[in-house]
């Protein structure tokens, strides 16, 4: 229908392009764009709902794309001073933790111990529950379909012979 009735113009290609101009998330762009459209910090309450219906239902305020136009034109003349926006007090990152290499070390070997574990673990059928087929997988459908993919007969299932 849109050969009929034009799609509204959208300014949501906009805010996206002047977010990742500034290198901020796109909620961070509503609160920079209310602060310095009205001087002071947006509630908070009221900026989640502004941005639900931003993401919801397209409907970009006025604010924003009034600091969207003013983004996207200097970018354009090349002039874009991120400090003058005072963005970057959004585009801290939360630094990684002091002890991030003792953690991934102590997963990998957490990780280690525990395929060393499985590599120990046997099926004795007179204490372990019994598998579907004995003597294979014992996943009786993954079973089946390889051997349907292998173009042959699954083998018939014969129950634990009594020692």
């Amino acid at each position: 229908m849109n050969f009929i009735w034009p799609p509204a113009p959208s300014s949501l290609g906009d805010v996206i392009k002047a977010a990742e101009a500034l290198g901020v998330s796109e909620y961070d762009f509503f609160r920079l764009s209310f602060r310095r459209w009205s001087g002071r910090e947006p509630d908070e309450k009221k900026l989640e709902r502004t941005f639900v219906a931003y993401m919801f239902h397209q409907t970009v305020p006025s604010w924003v794309r009034h600091l969207a136009r003013e983004v996207s034109a200097r970018e354009a003349e090349g002039r874009l001073n991120i400090q003058a926006f005072g963005a970057e007090k959004f585009r801290h990152r939360r630094p990684p933790s002091r002890h991030g290499g003792l953690y991934i070390g102590i997963m990998a070997a957490m990780t280690a111990l525990y395929c060393v574990a499985l590599l120990e673990i046997s099926y004795d059928p007179e204490t372990s529950a019994p598998m579907p087929c004995y003597g294979v997988t014992g996943f009786k459908i993954i079973s089946d379909m390889v051997h349907a993919v292998a173009g042959k007969e699954p083998p018939v299932c014969e129950p634990a012979k009594d020692r």
